[in-house]
């Protein structure tokens, strides 16, 4: 035990010594009841005391403010206080009272333009932090401001947050005094990196997670026993799928929202089951929601009842009270610790239960995640042990507890969407490690494609982590879906862990720097608009740019068209090869098992071989992956993996330098400097150098090296399917440095065809040879046969490729020749040559009561040279009888976008319509077409409202309401809290500017003019159909809902849910003339809407079935 504390003491003055809350006095200025403390030259904090007593010590954000001095000047002129640092110029009208615009103002000395901020004036640049949890959300969400400002100064508020006493364990206490003003003002420009660092040095510091953090978590609310738990492990191995976290939810205990016993029912020996999950490697965390606080049906009642003085007898529960001492140390010690002992590794703190508590401004989620971390670092049973948690944002400061649980999000398209740019965007408050529902929460089933691509960016986000809700419906284990969605998650979940030196590398950076994994790129490109008005791209690390696939492939190209913005330098795509030059924008097509993923050229992407899980091996064979380009300089991190070592300089790093000098790729690697416990002494090494011919000759430390023969731990090879040089280097000392020089037989420019796209366009090739069998051109199988020529006959392979680069029109022409039909020619010709379109309908400002079509169209070849792609796009009537649009042949110019925009009527009443057309390619004996689609009004857009009826939720679809018995436009209904309530029209608005591609959702919040709480709503339409006919009805509804034709229910859904479009689809038969449809939704809590399509079976529009508000 006296091992244990002594490592412990260690632990607590390392941090002791890195947070003084009381600045130096030196960067203290006091002026009558203000007081200004320089942190930094561009640092300042601002205080303004009715009483002349300033606060000292720690708040909840800021923990530590002794930092060097920065140099200064102070004056004072004509009853004006001037403070003069190298970044800010501060004045302020000496005894004025409180801060206002009239006494204080702060200006920014290192501005081209002047810069100077006053009390109340409006941050209007601020890029935003990040929010307490998506919860409930479908697509965006409004984020609370962030540090960095396009203004160039942020003002972060302190005055109310609470304040740690200086006692043993820190404890929150309110503020002393209400009226006083505590601001912080970063006045940093576009330095935003430095503000970012300068604000871990004053709040602390983004520690770094544990190796095994950055592996794969799965997690389920299931009710798992162990023996399924086990054989989902198994699974895993079957699979080939690494796994390192498991997430077990709320079902391990005894029944109830809150527990602290294990379910003998699921796990009848839990220590047995632990200690399993050790033997495996898995690491293991349980859901925890203290709310409700400690009842008797738990073992441990009476224990913890006694503890605080209470006789377990004469109580139900012991209510929770985070703030009361005496409460925290018995729920850590007789709730917390003994499950550690047998085996917990950290806590899933999912606290949903409100934002106040005993202590004025504590939010309950803040001070827990602050006690379970710093619990963590106090209990010696840790030994030493990196703390870690999961759980919700709980505000700024919160960057110190790791790891952030984003909460319940939607299974859609649109929430996939916002959780780059969401993740990217948290790093503006230092909040480094979200981890989100891979595949969404709720409903829970999630479409395969859909899941593929949010595995995808889950592999290049923080923390890769499946889930969704309790529903027999949502599966989550990836080799239960479609083979083609298994590869391409599996392949995803191995780039994961064959990038985890990198990740783990860059998490270093973030301790060390501020710099988070996932960066938007105004980090690095401050002055380039494109920066930030590009939220679906982010820096992933140093060296790698992530643009995530967000929508679905469209089987007429064959791929994802995906716009992506490069910025300066050139970027090499990770699975294809191809080099993109920025600043510039191109839309790819992205197939299913390939991820938009560039790296820097001249980086060098330090790499793992495949394992089971984090664990399994140290970093032994080191894989270098080498891209060409610039020189560059790096180091990669390593350490134990699990201590706090880190802090203490416990931990090693290797630098590597690439550069191309005199003919030869050159790669030093160095003495690696520096040591931990269990560091190894030696490893081996495999270099990797893509976009390139095989090897003339290779030496290492200046000795040739020979190719690699069967057994051989020492050699070169080539590995035709990426284009790369492969050297493997036996054991070698890490103190040794390691000179590797490279010469290729691509002369004359050739590895220039390479870095073209030629690997990922050669497998192109083959799957159009795959498709088209015996009647592949003999251009595509000239094509195909590089991957045989390029190691027994380099010179023909480069022949070959420049053929290719060459002839592509030829190409395509044959490729179309031979197809049987359109329908495969389509998707082979689309990616062949980067054809891709997108259309969008509004309502032009010029021409009000008429529809703007607007047609985008790019041609981005993944490969070879084409001077002009001639397409022709023409417009089907919209009408019966109505005037076609004259097509125009376009040469659109590759990697150049066109845009062509044509008016049509709008008609006397917005209802749905599809406008249709074709775009023809032309080339030399070959043509081909694509038909266009674009349906404008897409959903119902006018309806009948009455609402709301006061309900219960349970019972809202159930309970009958006057609307259903009859239906009488004209009647008075009792409403809601006894108002009076009738029919009321809402339509929809076709205004100049709108969007009218998108659908009409009722929201009732705007109809009812607020939130409604406990209620249903009735909507009433009449559709009028041309004949007796088929049709479905898409809804979708927050909550649930019901649905009448004609009289008849066709449809109900009696659930709680966010919206999202087309949730449920309805069937039905609508006769010649008038249909009544009438459509009643119940609300619990939240948002509330719906929204109603009629369409085919096969989900296309019924534009002739009108929808009026007459019969």
């Amino acid at each position: 035990m006296s091992g244990a504390i002594f490592v412990m003491s260690i632990v607590l003055s390392a941090a002791a010594a890195d947070a003084d809350p009381v600045a130096d006095p030196r960067a203290v200025i006091v002026s009558g009841q203000a007081r200004f403390t320089l942190l930094t030259p561009m640092l300042v904090r601002l205080e303004w005391s009715p009483s002349g007593r300033f606060e000292d010590r720690a708040s909840l954000a800021f923990v530590n403010r002794r930092l060097p001095v920065p140099y200064h000047k102070t004056a004072t002129k004509d009853g004006w206080l001037i403070i003069d640092t190298e970044g800010l110029s501060i004045r302020y009208k000496e005894n004025s009272g409180g801060f206002t615009e009239d006494n204080l103002s702060v200006s920014l000395r290192a501005t081209t333009q002047p810069v100077v901020w006053k009390p109340g004036k409006p941050d209007l640049g601020n890029l935003l932090g990040t929010t307490r949890t998506l919860d409930s959300v479908s697509g965006r969400c409004p984020l609370e401001p962030g540090l960095l400002s396009r203004d160039g100064w942020v003002v972060v508020d302190d005055s109310k947050r609470p304040l740690l006493d200086d006692s043993e364990w820190p404890w929150a206490q309110p503020r002393p005094e209400p009226g006083a003003i505590d601001w912080y003002f970063f006045g940093y420009a576009r330095e935003y990196k430095l503000a970012l660092r300068d604000f871990t040095r004053i709040a602390g510091r983004i520690p770094l997670p544990p190796r095994f953090v950055f592996g794969s978590w799965w997690s389920r609310y299931w009710a798992y026993s162990d023996a399924e738990l086990r054989r989902l492990v198994a699974e895993f191995r079957e699979h080939d799928v690494p796994l390192d976290v498991l997430v077990i939810d709320m079902d391990w205990h005894l029944e109830g929202w809150t527990g602290y016993t294990w379910n003998p029912a699921y796990f009848p020996d839990p220590a047995g089951f632990l200690s399993w999950c050790r033997e495996q490697g898995l690491k293991v965390t349980l859901n925890l929601h203290p709310a409700d606080g400690v009842g008797r049906h738990e073992k441990v009642f009476p224990d913890f009842a006694r503890r605080l003085g209470l006789d377990p007898d004469k109580l139900e529960k012991v209510p929770f009270d985070c703030t009361d001492r005496r409460f925290v140390a018995a729920y850590f010690a007789l709730l917390h610790h003994p499950l550690e002992r047998q085996g917990v590794d950290f806590w899933w703190i999912d606290w949903q239960q409100g934002t106040e508590t005993r202590v004025p401004g504590l939010d309950p989620l803040t001070w827990l995640n602050y006690l379970h971390w710093t619990d963590m670092e106090r209990n010696p049973d840790n030994k030493g042990r990196r703390p870690l948690i999961f759980s919700r944002w709980g505000g700024l400061g919160n960057h110190r507890y790791q790891i952030g649980f984003s909460g319940d999000t939607y299974c859609n398209w649109p929430s996939l969407a916002f959780q780059p740019f969401f993740t990217a965007t948290a790093g503006n408050v230092g909040y480094a490690y979200w981890s989100h529902d891979i595949g969404g929460h709720q409903p829970g089933p999630v479409e395969p494609e859909l899941y593929a691509r949010w595995i995808q960016w889950g592999a290049l986000s923080p923390v890769l982590r499946t889930h969704t809700t309790k529903n027999p419906d949502a599966e989550r284990r990836i080799w239960a879906f479609p083979k083609q969605v298994f590869e391409a998650a599996r392949k995803a979940f191995h780039l994961r862990y064959e990038l985890i030196p990198y990740i783990y590398t860059a998490a270093r950076k973030a301790f060390d720097e501020a710099l988070p994994l996932c960066r938007p790129l105004y980090y690095e490109w401050p002055y380039i608009d494109e920066a930030y008005t590009r939220e679906d791209g982010y820096l992933f690390g140093d060296d790698l740019l992530v643009r995530p696939v967000t929508s679905r492939i469209e089987p007429a190209i064959g791929g994802a068209a995906t716009n992506v913005w490069f910025p300066p330098g050139q970027w090499i795509d990770w699975f294809t090869g191809r080099a993109y030059f920025g600043p510039s924008a191109t839309t790819l097509l992205v197939p299913l098992d390939e991820i938009p993923m560039f790296v820097k050229s001249g980086a060098v992407i330090p790499a793992a071989p495949r394992m089971r899980h984090t664990g399994e091996r140290p970093l032994d064979p080191l894989i270098l992956h080498v891209f060409p380009g610039p020189n560059s300089k790096s180091r990669i991190y390593d350490d134990d993996g699990r201590s706090v070592g880190y802090i203490r300089h416990e931990y090693a790093m290797t630098p590597v330098n690439y550069e191309w000098r005199d003919g030869w790729y050159r790669l030093s690697i160095g003495r690696t400097v520096g040591h931990f416990v269990g560091m190894p002494d030696d490893r081996r090494y495999e270099i990797r150098l893509h976009g390139v011919w095989p090897a003339e000759e290779v030496r290492v430390n200046g000795e040739a090296l020979r190719r690699l023969g069967p057994d051989e731990e020492s050699g070169f090879t080539y590995d035709d399917a990426t284009f790369s040089i492969v050297v493997r280097l036996a054991r070698r000392k890490l103190t040794e440095v390691i000179d590797i020089a490279v010469r290729t037989c691509g002369l004359n420019g050739a590895d220039g065809l390479v870095y073209e796209g030629l690997p990922g366009f050669v497998r192109l090739l083959e799957s159009v040879q795959e498709t088209l069998g015996e009647r592949t051109p003999i251009a595509v199988r000239r094509g195909t046969s590089i991957r045989k020529q390029v190691l027994s006959k380099p010179a023909d392979a480069i022949e070959s490729a420049r053929f290719l680069r060459d002839n592509l029109v030829r190409l395509v022409s044959d490729i179309v020749a031979a197809a049987k039909s359109p329908e495969t020619a389509r998707p082979l010709i689309a990616r062949t040559l980067g054809l891709s379109w997108t259309t969008s309908v509004r309502v032009p400002e010029s021409a009000p009561g008429q529809i703007a079509l607007t047609t985008r169209i790019e041609a981005s070849p993944p490969f070879g040279r084409i001077s002009e792609v001639p397409v022709r796009l023409s417009l089907e009537p919209v009408d019966p009888g109505g005037e076609a649009v004259p097509g125009s042949t376009v040469l659109l110019a590759p990697t150049i976008p066109y845009e062509s925009s044509t008016l049509v009527s709008l008609g006397q009443s917005p209802k749905t319509r599809v406008l249709r057309g074709t775009l023809e390619l032309r080339l030399p004996g070959a043509s081909l077409e694509w038909p266009i689609e674009q349906t404008v009004l897409p959903s119902i857009n006018a309806w009948w409202i009455v609402g709301p009826f006061d309900s219960e939720f349970s019972s809202g679809l159930t309970t009958v309401f006057p609307p259903e018995e009859k239906i009488d436009l004209k009647a008075i209904y009792k409403g809601q809290g006894g108002a009076r309530i009738a029919w009321r029209e809402v339509r929809r608005e076709v205004r100049e500017g709108s969007d009218v591609g998108d659908e009409f959702r009722v929201a009732f919040d705007h109809v009812f003019g607020g939130r409604v709480y406990g209620a249903v709503a009735y909507g009433l339409v009449y559709l009028h159909a041309p004949r007796d006919m088929q049709a479905t009805l898409a809804i979708g509804s927050d909550d649930g809902a019901a649905m009448w034709l004609n009289g008849r229910e066709v449809y109900r859904r009696d659930v709680g849910r966010a919206y999202a479009s087309r949730q449920d689809r309805a069937p039905i038969e609508l006769k010649q003339g008038p249909n009544t449809l009438l459509v009643k939704v119940k609300q619990g809590g939240g948002d509330w809407s719906f929204c109603v399509h009629v369409e085919d079976a096969q989900g296309r529009p019924l534009p002739e079935v009108e929808a009026r508000l007459e019969p």
